[in-house]
């Protein structure tokens, strides 16, 4: 794995356990919702999308396993990274084109120079 997976595992473990002690396995819905820091109606509405893993207790109860909530919020926290880490890497090879052309413009500036020295 690498830093940053660690990293944000660290980070989700640690908010879910700021919610619930670690031997708690299944939390409700208003235990999901504080740590995701939503409204219940947003955890609801997952579990309507089928976008977190869930047990249903009755017709408007649920409650969510620990895992899939960690499983959930890790591929969030997972997903912003990579996207930042994507948008920065583009800046960075925009950058570098920059860069590049301004030493190409420099070399030929030289070359130009050079030149016009030995004529």
């Amino acid at each position: 794995m690498n830093d940053t997976t660690e990293s944000a595992e660290a980070l989700v473990d640690g908010i879910l356990d700021a919610v619930a002690p670690p031997a708690v396995t299944i939390l409700t819905v208003k235990q999901a919702a504080l740590a995701m820091r939503v409204s219940e109606s947003t955890v609801l509405g997952l579990i309507r999308d089928n976008s977190l893993g869930n047990i249903p207790i009755h017709k408007k109860s649920f409650r969510i396993p620990r895992q899939a909530l960690r499983d959930h919020l890790l591929h969030r926290y997972v997903a912003v990274e990579l996207t930042a880490a994507t948008q920065e890497l583009a800046l960075v090879q925009l950058e570098l084109k920059r860069r590049k052309a301004e030493l190409d413009h420099i070399n030929k500036r030289i070359a130009q120079a050079s030149g016009a020295s030995t004529e």
